[in-house]
């Protein structure tokens, strides 16, 4: 992956991260399928064409909020 797809998918993950905690943030609290599932999803489609596979975008999502290491 080249640095400049890498920034992209960072940049979108970053972006649907923000997204999903404002979702997540709103009273009453909605539930997590139901928000996270179309937001996932849209994002994703912008970063679609770099040949991004859906668990790679997911797990840098994951990486932003601390959930795995980098190694």
């Amino acid at each position: 992956m080249t640095p400049e797809q890498e920034n992209a998918l960072r940049d979108t993950a970053r972006r649907c991260n923000e997204e999903l905690k404002a979702a997540m943030a709103q009273k009453p609290k909605p539930k997590f399928d139901a928000v996270s599932r179309p937001l996932l999803a849209k994002h994703f489609e912008k970063i679609k064409g770099l040949g991004v596979p859906f668990l790679l975008f997911v797990y840098t999502i994951g990486r932003i909020n601390g959930q795995f290491r980098e190694h």
